[in-house]
């Protein structure tokens, strides 16, 4: 049986049935889930039941896995394997952290808007999210489409964008939830304001939200008048 897509809006967000993802997919099925990934840029799939090793080989669909920017840190451990970017209020020994865990305010910068990985050399081209503990209030992840914001700028203001340069830090999405920045070996990764995505075929505008992401300045530009 082919998989079914059930769009949320026109052109943005789709939920997708008839597929396990537990198993190895059919060519035909990843074609299919591809395509609608480069229709609708966010897919939902519900009533999976997958162990780590499942997601990552579902993830590997899509291409080479990134590892997470947490191995860098020598003073704590991971939970999961390195290829997750693991978003929990848990620490290594499944334990809630502290009301002052350094960890925990780290953690905290992921509920600002942001696109992931925009701070890296080779951002993702996707990310794959699985939720293993739901809270029965509150906790949703929001997506907006940057397809749609893009194509709503006036013309002016597109011609604007091609010509700047956008850079992103992991510090500056950060920086509000310490009272220190803190080094910044990790910093930056740089790329047009107006960035192509090579499977959604389609022109994006960088998320450039104040006190939000990881964009921090255009080069040669105030911080203030870019945001």
């Amino acid at each position: 049986m082919a998989i079914t897509v059930q769009p949320v809006t026109e052109n943005f967000a789709a939920e997708i049935g008839d597929i396990d993802l537990s198993k190895p997919l059919a060519p035909a099925d990843f074609a299919a889930v591809k395509a609608a990934f480069a229709k609708y840029a966010v897919l939902i799939f519900p009533g999976q039941a997958l162990s780590q090793d499942q997601h990552l080989d579902f993830a590997r669909y899509f291409g080479p896995l990134e590892t997470t920017i947490a191995v860098l840190r020598k003073d704590t451990q991971l939970r999961v394997p390195k290829e997750f970017a693991d978003v929990s209020n848990l620490d290594h020994n499944n334990q809630v952290w502290g009301k002052d865990s350094r960890q925990r305010m780290f953690q905290l910068g992921n509920r600002l808007w942001h696109t992931d990985s925009s701070f890296k050399r080779l951002p993702a081209l996707a990310s794959l999210l699985y939720a293993r503990a739901i809270p029965p209030i509150g906790g949703h992840t929001e997506f907006a489409d940057e397809r749609a914001a893009y194509d709503a700028l006036p013309e002016a203001m597109k011609r604007r964008l091609d010509s700047l340069v956008a850079e992103h830090s992991i510090f500056n999405s950060r920086v509000h939830q310490f009272q220190r920045r803190g080094a910044r070996r990790h910093a930056a990764g740089a790329a047009s304001a107006r960035s192509h995505h090579p499977g959604i075929g389609a022109q994006i505008a960088l998320p450039c939200v104040p006190r939000g992401a990881h964009f921090r300045l255009r080069r040669g530009r105030r911080p203030r008048a870019d945001r």
